[in-house]
């Protein structure tokens, strides 16, 4: 057994800066991105053993899946956006010194507005959501989103408890919560795939993932339940403090997730439901690309609420270069490999059927390692109080990425939203690094030195290995 030993990371190119010490296997930083990688990775071997299996053995042509994919879409933009509606302030304002002793009305304000904003959404399907399935001719979606409604009033505690959890560092526990629920679903995929094949009809398959929330939610009663405090204490004060700090992070949460399913809503609007599901191949893949950005962002959040107001924008910046180039160091290779064998990992996803998505993949693919850079910004600006600008630049994405897409579907055909995505990914890109070089001092070179750092790193830690054996 290898003893446990310190590691300390120095800033590649600020060695005068003080050193961040981790300790290998009981860090903050191991134990909560562990927890978290693990948590998206999980989320992401669950969803994609599911999308093979409705793929290839359910889904008899690319139409159904389409449909499922557009419904999927729609549920996780709802989700992420509340999720952010409710998780930076509740986090913000439970780690000021002035709500110590006043953490209820912190509690019981979120879950108000949890609850406002679930009540907006049901409203929203009862009376537009015909129009809305008619707009991308997916007649079938309708039914699918009235039983939606369901799941997201489940929403309601299931966010509220995860939130709750990441506000005090529990990821572990989070954890717990989505492999429950997405294993439950997953599990019931096969076995009606095994013994009752027909009943995988898309409303079912609706119903299924109402079950499988309900699980999750019971999990994470059972470890959030610690924190709750007794009463509900809706403070007008607290209410108006919370509702002008998340208001741009609700407005950001809108703006990002619409705009990071824009090639599937217009592809469906323009062309066909067909098309949707070849673009969602490829978002499955870049889904897991993703993972390591998402996972550090979760925990980049609270701890740069932390490093803001002990240390300022220096450590700040800090961790947002080593995270970026860190994050980069993985995506470069990975990115390269699914570049040179499109065929391969289409063929294993989703089946001969799907190849028409190959060179969707190809024009996508080398352009991922941009996304990390969206994925922190996010996250460091709301930490440091700058949510507004946070919203206007996600609103510039929405934007561009709608706008250029449809202009690519209109003129180039049905690829061109692919083009469309990889020019707003580079012109939201520049936007972003002028911002952050002007708040926080962030720089380029800084960034891709921690790169060459990360990969220097891991040929040390493999060398060490080697020599042990």
């Amino acid at each position: 057994m290898i003893p446990l030993r310190e590691t300390v990371f120095l800033p590649y190119f600020h060695p005068q800066n003080p050193p961040l010490k981790f300790k290998f296997l009981s860090s903050f930083w191991f134990q909560s991105v562990f927890f978290t990688l693990l948590n998206r990775f999980s989320l992401i071997v669950f969803g994609v053993i599911g999308y093979i299996l409705l793929a290839k053995k359910v889904f008899p042509t690319a139409t159904e899946m389409g449909i499922w994919s557009l419904f999927l879409s729609i549920l996780t933009v709802v989700e992420v956006i509340k999720q952010g509606l409710l998780r930076n302030p509740m986090i913000k304002f439970l780690s000021e010194s002035e709500y110590v002793n006043q953490r209820n009305k912190v509690q019981s304000v979120s879950l108000f507005w949890n609850i406002c904003f679930s009540l907006l959404i049901i409203l929203l399907i009862i009376f537009g959501g015909r129009a809305f399935s008619g707009l991308l001719h997916a007649p079938d979606l309708y039914a699918m989103c009235l039983w939606g409604i369901c799941f997201i009033l489940l929403l309601i505690p299931f966010n509220h408890y995860e939130v709750l959890l990441q506000a005090h560092f529990r990821f572990r526990q989070i954890f717990y919560g989505y492999f429950f629920r997405q294993g439950l679903f997953l599990l019931g995929v096969i076995v009606l795939l095994l013994f009752s094949k027909n009943s995988l009809t898309l409303v079912n398959l609706v119903k299924l993932q109402i079950i499988s929330l309900l699980s999750g939610s019971f999990v994470l009663f059972f470890f959030a339940r610690v924190y709750f405090y007794s009463g509900f204490d809706i403070d007008k004060i607290t209410m108006r403090r919370m509702f002008h700090f998340g208001k741009y992070i609700f407005g950001t949460n809108v703006a990002s997730n619409l705009g990071r399913y824009a090639d599937q809503f217009i592809t469906a609007n323009l062309i066909s439901a067909e098309v949707v599901a070849y673009y969602n191949v490829v978002s499955r893949i870049n889904n897991m690309m993703d993972v390591p950005s998402m996972a550090v962002a979760d925990v980049l959040f609270p701890k740069n609420v932390e490093a803001m107001s002990q240390s300022g924008t220096e450590k700040v910046r800090y961790y947002y270069e080593r995270m970026v180039g860190t994050i980069i160091s993985i995506l470069a290779p990975v990115s390269i490999v699914i570049f040179l064998f499109p065929r391969l990992f289409i063929k294993i996803l989703a089946g001969s059927k799907y190849m028409a998505a190959v060179p969707l993949l190809e024009i996508v693919i080398l352009f991922s390692f941009m996304r990390p850079f969206n994925y922190q910004f996010g996250a460091t600006m709301d930490a440091i109080g700058k949510p507004k600008l946070n919203f206007w630049v996600n609103l510039l994405y929405m934007a561009l990425n709608y706008g250029l897409m449809y202009l690519g579907l209109r003129y180039l055909g049905w690829m061109g939203a692919a083009y469309g995505s990889v020019l707003a990914t580079t012109l939201a890109l520049i936007v972003i690094y002028l911002v952050l070089n002007k708040t926080i001092g962030v720089r380029l070179n800084e960034t891709f030195g921690y790169v060459l750092h990360a990969y220097r790193d891991m040929l040390n830690l493999f060398n060490k290995l080697l020599s042990k054996t």
